[in-house]
């Protein structure tokens, strides 16, 4: 029984971001994902400002989240598991962390983030837009892209223009 308890309690755990994730959908939501990503040291791999939601990881890095007016309600602010030092002044809205082996998410909410690091992972459903960087020269361990639906690319050697995440990004 107890053993049952355990499943039915992870299970529910894994519908409450879904169930989330599409509450906040509509029709002209469009999507991002970005799979093992890196950039020069002081580049971001991931500039994104998007209203829907994010998830991902890095593996090493760093991150900076602004929930503006979201991160003040606890249900939708950003959070960062362990692995990671967060730091947030008072009265920001914004986070910063630091780390190894961590992983974000933010959802149901407006968020601007920068993701610097190696092995970069993303995930962002919604309207919005977002600038890639990658080192293409590292060949078959580059990061690669998608958005919107496309063919995965080649993260761009130099940080890419605004690309728009959804119909009205």
């Amino acid at each position: 029984m107890r053993r049952l308890s355990v499943i039915f309690a992870f299970g529910a755990a894994l519908v409450v971001p879904v169930v989330a994730l599409a509450g906040t959908g509509a029709s002209n939501d469009g999507s991002l994902v970005v799979h093992n990503g890196q950039a020069p040291v002081g580049t971001p791999v991931v500039v994104l400002s998007v209203t829907g939601s994010v998830i991902g990881n890095v593996d090493h890095g760093r991150i900076i989240i602004d929930g503006g007016p979201t991160a003040l309600d606890n249900a939708k602010a950003p959070q960062v598991t362990s692995g990671a030092r967060c730091a947030t002044p008072d009265g920001d809205t914004k986070q910063t962390c630091k780390g190894d082996k961590f992983s974000f998410r933010a959802v149901g909410g407006h968020y601007t983030l920068l993701v610097y690091g190696t092995g970069v992972d993303v995930v962002a459903v919604g309207t919005g837009w977002v600038r890639l960087a990658g080192i293409p020269e590292l060949g078959p361990g580059d990061g690669k892209y998608s958005v919107n639906g496309a063919d995965f690319a080649s993260l761009p050697g130099l940080q890419s223009d605004k690309l728009l995440i959804g119909a009205n990004g």
